[in-house]
């Protein structure tokens, strides 16, 4: 879905920030996804089932057949560098708002740590809280 195409119907419809980001976001894992999963099918399908095979020249890397290094190994830990950056760099955090229920809850437990804290201080202090 592209997004501006679909603001070309309504001028005065107008996406929300979070949801842009958000999906801005989804078409980067989506794409990192699409892209591991497309190699390591090409390179395990090739060279994970050879025509032949000869046990005593079989390639290998770090003692690990080649077609599990490069097909598997290797997109996977290019996955994990790429995730790390795009966290820590393109991610962005968003304001979510306030749940319609956080503000009775906090209310009352704030007033209720503020009477016990009153109530401690005064006993602290030889006299009583009304």
């Amino acid at each position: 879905m592209n997004i501006p195409a679909a603001l070309d119907a309504d001028p005065d419809l107008q996406p929300d920030p979070l949801f842009v980001a958000s999906f801005r976001e989804a078409r980067w894992i989506l794409l990192m996804w699409l892209s591991c999963f497309a190699w390591t099918l090409t390179v395990c399908l090739s060279f994970g089932y050879p025509e032949t095979v000869d046990p005593h020249n079989f390639p290998t890397v770090l003692g690990i057949p080649a077609w599990v290094a490069w097909g598997i190994a290797l997109p996977w830990l290019i996955a994990n560098v790429v995730t790390i950056w795009f966290c820590l760099f393109v991610m962005e955090d968003a304001d979510l708002g306030e749940d319609a229920g956080e503000d009775a809850g906090e209310g009352a437990g704030e007033g209720a740590a503020t009477d016990a804290a009153a109530s401690a201080s005064a006993s602290a202090e030889g006299g009583s809280h009304v």
